[in-house]
């Protein structure tokens, strides 16, 4: 094996360990939401179930302010050193949520910790995945930077499905009562172990030539923040790719996960673990489609591949759903019920679609957009950008989903997917503005007269 080979593969590690801990962190919160609304807030999850989302949801709002600061660290400082300390942070707060005291034993405190604990975390990835993104981009070959980083993008549902599978393991263990008692803090401490692995990856990391030639040669941002958002044009860079694909792709994704899984327990009436199966299964036969779709945006372009999944996810959302509902509970039972091998199975394909839909697009996004700005104040633009799209506008999806479920008055026959019209319309003005972007990989492939654009 080559050095550079060595060096390349020492860069995925750190890189997507790491990123895959972050992910398995934030979406523990998510994923045992009605458990903490019913330890950390008074009356029980159906009372406060849409404030812990809100508090859960938090996370996201904070993060483009850490990618400014992260972003600005990376650029001046180095890579190094903001994976590390975003990597500590995130996983310290993922710890101490397993501490946190219920609502019997500090009141309304409770809730409060958790609030700051998820602006932690948030803080936190806003630095980590843009980052990583950038950390193997600048290590791989030109021809092979969405095949690489395609390695990256599989740790969001590698992340969720190890934290499905933490859960739904643990609770196989136990009897429900302790588990909603007790047995919930189990995920979020265990983390602790995979944090101190990931350091000690992480310790051996180098910098990236591109960034170490910048630096010998005095060409690194000293302000990193002014050069990405001081001038028009960069915004309008921003803009564009902010709405033209990073908030619609966040939106499929959280639409796909956890839109999904709060419906089927929700509306549906599913029981619990059958929801968990329904999206680990699905989870697990969709997740090398977010490789391949990187890899693929080498071959055909990133635009292409994203916008296929674009296409896919604006048909595949609205007819899963339709279906969940009419044959997931067609008797309009109240309380939670199971379903038969048949409809399983059917609920696992349509889960799975969306899950590629959603890869088609997050696949070659990361890539995607790191493209669109150079290596001065790469971290910070990219990170900011992302952090907006996929963060704020993106990542409240399934909190707005349930809100206008809950307090939008329309027909009844349209009550149980009002929600959707958020995520849609997210999806639906990315279609019609992306084929104005122009990434710079896809004008590569174009002045190349490659066939296949």
């Amino acid at each position: 094996m080559s050095q550079d080979t060595r060096k390349m593969r020492l860069a995925l590690a750190a890189s997507a360990v790491g990123t895959l801990l972050e992910w398995y962190d934030l979406y523990l919160a998510i994923i045992l939401a009605k458990v903490l609304s019913n330890q950390l807030f008074p009356g029980g999850e159906s009372v406060y179930f849409l404030e812990t989302l809100a508090i859960v949801g938090s996370s996201f709002f904070v993060r483009p302010l850490g990618s400014l600061f992260f972003g600005s660290l990376g650029d001046r400082k180095g890579r190094k050193r903001s994976f590390l300390l975003s990597l500590l942070l995130m996983g310290g707060a993922t710890f101490l949520i397993g501490l946190l005291p219920t609502f019997e034993q500090i009141g309304w405190w409770a809730p409060f910790f958790l609030l700051a604990l998820r602006l932690i975390q948030g803080f936190a990835l806003s630095g980590e995945y843009s980052g990583a993104i950038i950390y193997v981009a600048e290590n791989a070959l030109e021809d092979k930077k969405g095949y690489y980083t395609g390695f990256i993008q599989a740790t969001v549902p590698i992340g969720l499905l190890l934290c499905l599978s933490v859960v739904i393991g643990i609770q196989s263990l136990m009897e429900p009562a302790d588990f909603q008692a007790w047995g919930w803090r189990i995920p979020f401490l265990t983390s602790a172990v995979l944090v101190v692995f990931s350091y000690l990856i992480r310790r051996k990391m180098e910098e990236p030539p591109e960034l170490t030639q910048l630096k010998s040669s005095g060409g690194l941002s000293k302000a990193p923040v002014k050069e990405s958002l001081g001038s028009f044009r960069n915004w309008r860079t921003i803009l564009g790719i902010i709405f033209g694909g990073n908030a619609a792709q966040s939106t499929l994704m959280q639409t796909a996960q956890f839109v999904t899984l709060y419906f089927l327990q929700r509306t549906v009436r599913l029981e619990e673990h059958v929801s968990l199966i329904i999206l680990a299964t699905a989870l697990l036969l969709g997740a090398p489609f977010f490789q391949w779709a990187g890899k693929w945006s080498d071959r055909y372009g990133r635009r292409k591949v994203i916008y296929a999944g674009l296409c896919l996810g604006a048909i595949s959302i609205p007819g899963s759903f339709w279906i969940f509902y009419h044959y997931g509970n067609p008797n309009h039972l109240s309380t939670p019920h199971g379903i038969d091998g048949a409809i399983l199975l059917l609920f696992i394909g349509l889960t799975w679609i969306n899950t590629i839909a959603s890869a088609l697009v997050y696949g070659p996004m990361g890539i995607y957009v790191m493209e669109f700005f150079s290596g001065r104040t790469r971290y910070t633009s990219m990170g900011f950008t992302h952090n907006v799209g996929n963060g704020v506008l993106g990542g409240v999806t399934p909190l707005l989903t349930e809100f206008l479920k809950t307090h939008l008055l329309v027909h009844a026959t349209l009550m149980p997917f009002v929600g959707l019209a958020y995520p849609l319309t997210l999806l639906l003005l990315a279609l019609v503005l992306n084929p104005f972007l122009r990434s710079p990989y896809d004008q590569k492939l174009t002045i190349k007269g490659n066939p296949k654009m």
